[in-house]
């Protein structure tokens, strides 16, 4: 996703899905709960918080592996 697609995946709380590596299969996740910014070698890096099914846990993933 791009930072713009990342911002309505937040607000609209849509379910999303993860692909770490293309032969690995996609994992669910209930919505973005958050956008996280960071700065990493004097550069912006932003990251993307998912919160799972159960409410109990988060992944912290790249956002270009995310999507509806």
């Amino acid at each position: 996703m791009t930072n713009e697609e990342l911002k309505e995946a937040l607000v609209s709380q849509r379910a999303v899905v993860h692909q770490t590596h293309p032969l690995e299969p996609l994992t669910r996740y209930k919505c973005v709960s958050a956008i996280i910014y960071r700065i990493k070698n004097g550069k912006i890096d932003v990251s993307a918080e998912l919160a799972d099914y159960s409410g109990r846990s988060t992944s912290i993933v790249d956002p270009s592996k995310v999507s509806y």
